[in-house]
C-alpha cells in the first residue's frame, strides 16, 4: 500500500463495510482470507462527500463468501474490491 491518505481511506471504507456483510452471512463471525483492491480513479479530495459503498456477495457456501465492493461518487467508480472471508472457528 502507498503513502496516499485517500487510498488507505478507500482500504478501510471497504474492509469496513465487507466485514459487516461477511459478520451477517457467517454466523459464527468472519476473518478476511484475502483482498485484491482496483484503485481505478484518485480522487483529489477536493469534494467532501463520502463515496458510495455497494457491497454485493459474488459467491457463498457454507463456510466461505466471495465479495464485490465498489467505491462510487459524483457517478464516477473510484475504486473496485474482491475479497475471500471464511467463518471464524
Amino acid at each position: 500500500m502507498s503513502n496516499n491518505l485517500n487510498e488507505h481511506a478507500y482500504y478501510n471504507i471497504i474492509i469496513e463495510d465487507m466485514e459487516r456483510h461477511a459478520k451477517r452471512e457467517l454466523s459464527k463471525g468472519a476473518r478476511l482470507l484475502s483482498v485484491n483492491i482496483d484503485i481505478e480513479l484518485l480522487d483529489d479530495g477536493s469534494n467532501k462527500n463520502l463515496p458510495n459503498v455497494k457491497t454485493n456477495i459474488e459467491k457463498k457456501s457454507r463456510d466461505t463468501l466471495f465479495l464485490k465492493t465498489i467505491l462510487i461518487k459524483d457517478k464516477n467508480t473510484l475504486v473496485q474490491a474482491t475479497a475471500i472471508w471464511s467463518k471464524d472457528v
